[in-house]
């Protein structure tokens, strides 16, 4: 029974009800968009509507209660959403190894990691990692310097190729691992540690005109002879995995995250299912700050172990138990790789247009796409496949396509993550087949002038994450960090996607800007919706988690340009996990 804005069904008389009160609650519902107060018992919503009208309402039912004012001069959002990041392998870095990006990253204890902004200051600081770590390094083994978050189309194409690299670093191995997370760079000593001279010739093992190899390794299959061999291997025990998890999820919760999706538990870069062991192990113990989605690797399912339980079976336990703090949500499959890093695949007509570099290649045909997507489909899952060229666009399309004309689709909810360099007509097909894309708009801040110097020209960059033309042929979108590439921050990756301004500032594709509306809506309700978790989250509605983030302002269009900047207050998960930034 309901009662103006109270639903008394949801609410036992017997416990008190806790109610928060605001300047002004933006819902997200478009049956109630804005209200002023919301009840809460048990860690679900039993009331929302104006102050008075719920006040009113539990009055009437003589129901226990207590008004909690600390946001009454605030702005009440749902809670914000990132739907794809890598939050353990962020968390992993930002504990044990050394960034040398070129931007500032904030770390769990709201302090920054400086920026390294020249190639020069990037080489010193690599000769000062080396004397702080020679006594480890000089163990041998699988001792590495490992450095993390580097791009170099940032330092005007740096060339850090094995020569360049031997002349900071000689003595002992050395992996610089790209913000893309596609690519990384060695040394000699680095690449003879990892046997990469007695492979055979790859395309993703690039050469010098003499025919040395170079250094540069592309591509995750390339990788793992690396990680194998200890490049990038940090803490990748479970009580490190625990801290990865835990570090990582303060800092999406730092940023206004109450929900954070894992695209792709147990990828490679870590044993076995240490990564799905340890979300379950952090939960238990009450050391992750968010509520966590997992996304299953494509390739690894098969380590999955839960219960007693292996592979698909592990998978279906851990749904089942329905847990509101950790869920298995789709099936993640990567088939090209960065455009940053020319490896990204692109259309037959399309090019890169630095000299040399030739065309990215899928690393899943469209064939072996098909089966994976119907495996996925066998055990009720829809995928998330990685596509930033829009010959990999192609490809997902083609392939979900074929899949249709055998079976209908019975609510699959399949995702581009990235999507990058999508079609007008692509767009078109994604929405006569039901796909979402999750564009990537940091992409444009962080890259978009070196993409319009170096990769795709300035006119391919101005269509790029192109969230306009998705919404114009009327596809939901999703928009994200892809944290460890880039920070998790989902109040800037709409400020990106209502701006499209670069580092420089130049602005690329004004045509493909979003409304802040637009944007907001996007990290909050389609964020939930890709996951399948509208029905409990998104929006601020009577039956759904008591999640919200608070913040100093309302983000309204005439924000536009400073939406970025609006300071988050903090944030809450199921009325009583309260998070207040400069407090916790």
């Amino acid at each position: 029974m309901r009662f103006n804005d109270i639903d008394y069904g949801l609410i036992d008389l017997n416990k008190p009800v806790k109610v928060f009160c605001a300047k002004k609650v933006i819902t997200m519902d478009e049956n109630r968009p804005e209200a002023e107060a919301i009840a809460i018992q048990d860690g679900y919503i039993v009331g929302v509507g104006s102050k008075e009208s719920v006040l009113r309402g539990l009055k009437v039912r003589e129901i226990q209660f207590e008004t909690d004012m600390q946001f009454e001069n605030y702005y009440i959002y749902p809670g914000f959403a990132e739907h794809h990041m890598h939050p353990q392998i962020m968390g992993s870095f930002m504990t044990g190894g050394n960034y040398i990006g070129f931007t500032d990253r904030t770390t769990a204890e709201g302090g920054i990691l400086p920026g390294i902004q020249s190639i020069e200051k990037l080489k010193a600081r690599i000769k000062e990692l080396v004397v702080q770590n020679e006594e480890r390094l000089k163990k041998g083994g699988n001792e590495w310097l490992n450095c993390w978050g580097f791009d170099p189309l940032m330092l005007q194409d740096a060339d850090v190729t094995r020569d360049v690299l031997d002349e900071v670093c000689k003595d002992y191995p050395l992996c610089i691992y790209h913000a893309s997370a596609h690519i990384m760079n060695l040394n000699s000593a680095g690449l003879k540690l990892a046997g990469y001279d007695k492979l055979p010739p790859s395309p993703f093992l690039p050469r010098y005109e003499d025919g040395r190899i170079d250094g540069t390794i592309e591509e995750p299959e390339m990788m793992r002879y690396a990680f194998e061999a200890g490049a990038s291997r940090l803490d990748y025990s479970l009580e490190g995995m625990i801290k990865a998890s835990e570090v990582s999820t303060k800092i999406a919760r730092i940023k206004g995250c109450t929900s954070v999706t894992d695209k792709g538990t147990n990828f490679p870069l870590t044993p076995k299912d240490i990564a799905s062991r340890a979300w379950v192990s952090a939960r238990d113990q009450k050391k992750i700050h968010t509520r966590v989605n997992m996304e299953v690797w494509f390739n690894t399912v098969d380590v999955w172990d839960y219960k007693g339980k292996k592979g698909w079976d592990a998978i279906k336990e851990i749904q089942n138990e329905k847990d509101p703090r950790l869920s298995v949500g789709n099936f993640k499959i990567l088939i090209d790789g960065s455009i940053q890093g020319f490896t990204a695949n692109l259309l037959p007509n399309c090019c890169y247009i630095k000299p040399g570099k030739e065309n990215g290649l899928l690393t899943v045909d469209e064939d072996h796409l098909v089966k994976l997507i119907k495996i996925a489909e066998e055990h009720g899952m829809s995928v998330s496949v990685h596509t930033n060229g829009n010959g990999a666009t192609e490809a997902v399309i083609n392939a979900i396509e074929r899949v249709r004309k055998e079976s209908p689709s019975i609510g699959f909810r399949h995702s581009m993550e990235h999507c990058q360099l999508a079609t007008e007509n692509q767009f078109w097909r994604m929405a006569k087949l039901h796909i979402t894309p999750n564009l990537f708009t940091n992409h444009l801040y962080y890259w978009g002038d070196a993409h319009a110097k170096y990769t795709v020209g300035e006119h391919g960059v101005r269509h790029m994450d192109a969230c306009r033309s998705a919404l114009r042929y009327g596809l939901k979108i999703g928009m994200h960090s892809d944290d460890v590439v880039t920070e998790v921050s989902p109040l800037f990756t709409a400020w990106c996607a209502t701006n499209r301004k670069s580092l420089s500032g130049k602005v690329y594709g004004e045509d493909q800007c979003i409304s802040v509306a637009e944007a907001m809506r996007a990290i909050t309700y389609n964020h939930a919706w890709l996951a399948h978790q509208e029905d409990v989250r998104g929006s601020i509605e009577m039956g759904k988690w008591a999640d919200f983030t608070i913040l100093e302002e309302e983000a309204t269009e005439d924000k536009k340009e400073r939406l970025k900047d609006i300071r988050i207050i903090g944030s809450v998960i199921g009325g009583d996990d309260i998070f207040i930034n400069g407090r916790n």
